[in-house]
């Protein structure tokens, strides 16, 4: 069946002119220049036609590429769809159940804009000091903030090992309920807008995934709640994925649809268990060229799109 280049997107928007140029996106311009190298050097192929290739064994062309985006955010709708539509490719996006849902401001994008409107030494001061007010008999026990930060504080290949700590810290570190407490404190000092309404402009609506799908694009599950889902336990990893199936039912087809993990976490409990309620795929976070022939189907590998031109070459060294 052959490699599989698979890129894997966020925020497209215009960074320069937006009111947060530090939010870790592709810039429009950028964007455009991606697509077009991919439409000369690339084979972009639909994820009917992946879905295909793995179920009944077909091959892919050379330099086979397939575009995915992940969150639901606006600009993929507002940005990508149109410059995808220009270019004649398909995308592939998946999106949290909650976004569009509850219009409520996942925990996650809330760090994502702190991090882009926060300086990091204050911002990590603070966060410091607030794990210090919630560690107590009231709250559910947690390690000490210098455990915290030798454990999670380690670089990724576009974060530094504090921007690392932050994020852990307010996404999986700590008891959810006081994560999701600080996260919220942090983004009224920082961002200082109501969630309600930044989630309202931040992400796209029912009616607009409608658009996408009638337009050709292809939609898949992100978890209801952004979840890490191999942390979670049995029970309440299956109502996750319950709860996203039931508001993702009008998108895809419930005997064939794609999973892309949140975080990249899984574990062989969520796998099994999508499987039995009729996902044919998943996609993760390991960085590398998916290989059709030797890699579990509910576990194929993503590139960045930074890891394209513009950007770099990358791509050329996996």
């Amino acid at each position: 069946m052959g490699k599989l280049f698979i890129a894997m997107y966020h925020y497209t928007r215009d960074l320069v002119h937006s009111r947060y140029p530090k939010i870790k996106g592709l810039d429009i311009k950028l964007f455009e220049e991606q697509l077009q190298f991919f439409k000369n050097k690339f084979c972009v192929v639909t994820m009917e036609e992946v879905l295909d290739a793995v179920e009944a064994g077909g091959t892919f062309p050379e330099n086979a590429l397939l575009l995915t985006f992940d969150d639901g955010y606006i600009d993929n709708f507002t940005v990508a769809l149109p410059l995808l539509q220009k270019y004649g490719l398909q995308g592939s996006f998946f999106i949290p159940g909650k976004t569009f849902e509850e219009n409520v401001l996942l925990d996650v994008n809330k760090i994502h804009f702190i991090l882009a409107s926060a300086p990091l030494e204050p911002l990590k001061s603070d966060l410091l000091d607030l794990l210090n007010q919630f560690r107590g008999d009231k709250f559910p026990k947690y390690p000490s903030n210098n455990e915290l930060y030798e454990h999670y504080a380690v670089r990724s290949r576009f974060d530094s090992k504090d921007v690392i700590f932050v994020k852990r810290i307010l996404q999986t570190a700590i008891p959810e309920n006081i994560r999701s407490e600080i996260a919220s404190i942090l983004f009224e000092k920082y961002v200082g807008l109501s969630e309600g309404d930044f989630s309202r402009e931040l992400y796209m609506n029912r009616d607009q995934i409608r658009c996408l799908k009638a337009n050709g694009m292809f939609i898949g599950l992100h978890g209801y709640d952004h979840y890490w889902l191999g942390n979670l336990s049995q029970e309440e990893m299956e109502n996750d994925i319950k709860k996203a199936l039931e508001v993702m039912d009008e998108f895809i087809d419930r005997k064939r649809w794609v999973m892309n993990y949140p975080y990249g976490s899984f574990n062989k409990d969520v796998v099994n268990y999508i499987a039995r309620q009729g996902c044919r795929l998943g996609l993760t976070t390991e960085v590398r060229v998916a290989d059709l022939e030797m890699d579990d189907r509910y576990q194929f590998p993503r590139l960045d799109c930074n890891d394209f031109p513009p950007k770099s070459e990358r791509y050329l060294q996996v």
